[in-house]
């Protein structure tokens, strides 16, 4: 069953680090309930394996984004 959680209100900020996956970040939100006011700032991932650049998924996420992504 879809979660029945709301999510809103956060904010990931200055997160670095290596990513053992091409997908570094993954949001997924309910789509009754889809996570907003989510901010995503300075956020400085890599990924050096096969598979091309880091890249992110996120689904049902109402978010604002600034700085280095």
């Amino acid at each position: 069953a879809p979660s029945r959680v709301k999510i809103s209100g956060i904010t990931f900020s200055n997160i670095r680090g290596t990513s053992t996956t091409p997908v570094g970040v993954t949001m997924q939100c309910s789509k009754a309930y889809p996570c907003q006011n989510i901010k995503v700032q300075e956020i400085n991932l890599s990924y050096n394996g096969p598979g091309g650049p880091i890249t992110s998924s996120c689904a049902n996420v109402k978010a604002s984004y600034s700085g280095k992504q």
